[in-house]
């Protein structure tokens, strides 16, 4: 089972209402449940990047370097070898931002979320549609080549316009809580 997955089934089990089961029962485990959530997302992440480096690596062999015979590479050629660094670099721009993403400030804050059903209803299904979209960008990357990276750069940008919206989201319901 992928970490995504794991996500997404810790997240379905917390909006279970049959189940009496309180994953906010302390500071400590809202704490580790959120490094997890961070964690298993910046991972699915990481490997994204990884595949579009290692395409963007295999593009940079097909351009080679420049020759006296030769001494520009072909436009197209070096526009995809932009996009697929563009690519890896933006995930891994994402990883960074998914680790750095913000937290509570301290445990009155984090009573607040638990004490609040609403809040703490909308916090886990901001972070379901994090694992959701993560799992697309890292299933998406699974099947690039050269032959259909175009297709997959497009979806990667919608994608990645997804995982920003759910970002700031999560960050807006986190920084607006009263302490």
């Amino acid at each position: 089972m992928e970490r995504h997955e794991q996500i997404a089934q810790v997240a379905l089990k917390f909006l279970n209402e049959s189940r009496d089961i309180n994953p906010y029962a302390s500071s400590d485990s809202m704490r580790a449940l959120d490094h997890v959530i961070r964690n298993g997302l910046a991972d699915g992440l990481a490997r994204a990047a990884g595949v579009w480096r290692s395409l963007y690596q295999r593009q940079s062999r097909v351009v080679g370097v420049p020759t006296r015979d030769r001494p520009f590479p072909d436009a197209q050629q070096m526009a995809l070898l932009r996009e697929y660094k563009r690519a890896a670099d933006t995930l891994s721009e994402w990883v960074s931002r998914i680790h750095a993403l913000p937290a509570p400030a301290n445990d009155r804050v984090y009573h607040r979320i638990r004490d609040n059903d609403q809040l703490l209803e909308l916090l886990i299904a901001t972070d379901y549609q994090l694992a959701t979209i993560a799992d697309g960008i890292d299933h998406a990357a699974d099947g690039v080549a050269i032959a259909n990276a175009a297709e997959s750069l497009a979806l990667l940008d919608a994608k990645m316009a997804e995982l920003e919206a759910q970002v700031t989201e999560r960050s807006r319901l986190l920084t607006h809580i009263p302490v």
